[in-house]
């Protein structure tokens, strides 16, 4: 089922040039890749420690090794305990989506966590999350449990960089059929702005322009001038602190006065994220570098300011009690959200579509998005019409 390919010789490495992580980068920025190899990685976030214990959690329910999917809250994953807050926020709601698809399907044969090689581009691998088949298409997964980035599943690069390697992979290469199509789906539960699942329809042809796509994006990278460009992918480079271009961008912009940047805000504002990225990372990389012992002259490293917590609540309450303090005061009580709500009555086999007249939806304002986001603009009046409503509300 698998086509030969000619494997790019870039000399050996003990670390892949790509993954699926990195491929949206590779391919629009190729220069990146030796850049990525002259700065060392910033090492795992605590927002990637996170996702990677609920991934060890939700791999563990998946192949059946605990006897409730409840049983995982209290574990230690990747030195981190899975609470029974971020159970409830990430992987209950993954698995309920799961259960969602898997009945919509009429059930889906697959494999998780799954080490997938792509061809041709010497040491590229991956771990797909669930790869499988249903009737009718085969299935690729991606759980992500980040919070606030949406992530959309329609041409994902991570994707359809483990489709293909999954393809030709012998171990999960039998769940691929040149003519069944290929669907790639974004479980996503805690994002913010956006859809928490997200489904992409391909097919085989897709995955080889892509992976040919792919290839030459390596071979130009160990070319003689790859391709610089600035995007999105710069947000997660470990080379931003190297790149002329970027950091050039970051200082032009710097330069220009309030009337330029109204002027050009259309032309500018993609990069605005970058360049919020871009100052983080410089003040991380000072933090990281006073921590090994480096000087960097007007910067030292302080204690955090201290937070505040009982050290027995049971003494404390009983200490409370001894000096006066009414019961009624101890304790701070409230009724549960709409959402804890819906999960308590599901919970206990009770009604859980609460009543329109007893909850409300109120924004807390607007959020400034592309225009290619699928929600409606908000309609704002003109300034002079805004102006003359204030006046007249002022009577």
């Amino acid at each position: 089922m698998t086509n030969e390919v000619a494997t790019i010789d870039h000399g050996a490495r003990a670390h892949s040039p790509v993954g699926g992580s990195s491929a949206k980068r590779v391919l629009n920025c190729p220069a990146s890749v030796q850049l990525c190899e002259q700065w060392p990685d910033r090492g795992e976030s605590d927002a990637a420690g996170e996702g990677t214990c609920c991934h060890e959690a939700i791999d563990l329910i998946m192949q059946g090794k605990v006897e409730k999917d409840t049983d995982v809250i209290g574990v230690t994953f990747n030195k981190r305990v899975m609470t029974k807050e971020l159970y409830e926020a990430t992987v209950e709601p993954a698995l309920e989506q799961f259960d969602k698809l898997q009945h919509e399907l009429g059930g889906i044969d697959f494999w998780n966590e799954q080490r997938v090689t792509f061809p041709g581009i010497d040491n590229a691998f991956g771990t797909v999350d669930i790869v499988g088949t249903a009737k009718d298409r085969t299935v690729l997964i991606d759980w992500k449990f980040g919070v606030g980035v949406a992530v959309e599943a329609e041409a994902n690069a991570q994707l359809l960089y483990y489709a293909y390697a999954a393809a030709h992979t012998p171990a999960t290469a039998g769940f691929f059929d040149k003519h069944k199509p290929i669907e790639l789906y974004i479980i996503q539960p805690r994002v913010h702005d956006g859809e928490p699942f997200t489904r992409w329809m391909t097919n085989w042809i897709q995955l080889e322009a892509f992976a040919l796509e792919l290839r030459n994006a390596v071979k130009e990278a160990y070319g003689p001038d790859p391709k610089y460009a600035l995007g999105p992918w710069c947000k997660w480079c470990n080379g931003q602190p190297g790149c002329d271009l970027y950091n050039n961008r970051v200082e032009q912009i710097g330069k220009l006065s309030r009337d330029d940047v109204t002027a050009r805000m259309s032309e500018l504002l993609p990069y605005a994220d970058d360049m919020i990225a871009w100052g983080e990372n410089i003040k991380k990389l000072a933090h990281e570098l006073l921590e090994q012992g480096a000087t960097i002259p007007g910067y030292k490293l302080v204690s955090k300011r201290p937070n505040r917590s009982w050290r027995d609540e049971e003494k404390t309450a009983r200490y409370m009690a001894k000096i006066g303090l009414p019961a009624a005061d101890r304790y701070v009580k409230r009724l549960v959200s709409p959402a804890q709500a819906e999960k308590l009555l599901k919970a206990n086999k009770l009604p859980d579509t609460l009543p329109d007249h007893l909850v409300e939806k109120v924004s807390s304002g607007t959020t400034l998005a592309p225009e290619s986001d699928k929600r409606p603009a908000v309609p704002i009046a003109p300034e002079s019409l805004r102006l003359l409503a204030e006046r007249l509300s002022s009577r």
